[in-house]
Formats: C-alpha cells, structure tokens, sequence
C-alpha cells in the first residue's frame, strides 16, 4: 500500500488536493478504493535562494512503497503531479512547480 506524503503551502480545499493525488496515484497502479493513503504536510512557508521569501507555491510529492518496477513508479509519479497541477488551476492557486519522487523502503536486515 502506497503513502503519499504532500508538502504544499496550507489551503481550505487542502483534503481535495490530497485525495486527487491519491486517486491519481492508485488509477496508475491499478489499485482500487483505499489502496493508496495520502497524508498532508503544511509548509508554514516556501524561500527561494537569491529572491526570499513569496516565491510561488510548490507541491512536493513523496510516495513511499515498495518496488514496482520503473514504468509503474513513472506513471505514479507523472500522475501525482498532474492532480496537483489541475487542483491548482481549479482553486485558483498559482502552482510554480511540483517535485515527485518514489521512495522505496530500507531493507531490513
């Protein structure tokens, strides 16, 4: 089972976000309902080197599960930033960027 943890700027529509990406992620897995846990990180703010302080929202987007293969991980990770990016533009947040990775768990000898 997929967790996505989302770090984005705090926001009212802040549970939509999290279940796009969610559902986003498990469409690409082919995984069903309540496969994929999404948990919300607030950023309490974002800085830029050379430019400080305002410098746009960005959603970085961790998913840890375990090994499915590079296609899989691509397709998961290109899904979870499109979700992000359509949430932004349908609540009028002015998404700078969107950062994805796929972190696979440690061995555990």
């Amino acid at each position: 089972m997929p967790v996505v943890i989302v770090t984005a700027a705090e926001h009212p529509a802040g549970v939509d976000l999290l279940g796009g990406i969610a559902d986003a992620v498990a469409a690409a897995l082919g995984l069903g309902d309540g496969d994929v846990i999404a948990v919300g990180a607030a950023a309490a703010a974002v800085a830029v080197s050379g430019r400080g302080p305002g410098a746009g929202d960005w959603i970085v987007v961790s998913i840890h599960g375990s090994d499915r293969g590079a296609d899989a991980t691509r397709a998961a990770r290109a899904a979870a930033e499109s979700a992000a990016a359509d949430w932004g533009m349908s609540h009028d947040v002015a998404v700078e960027g969107v950062w994805t990775e796929w972190i696979p768990p440690e061995p555990t000898w």
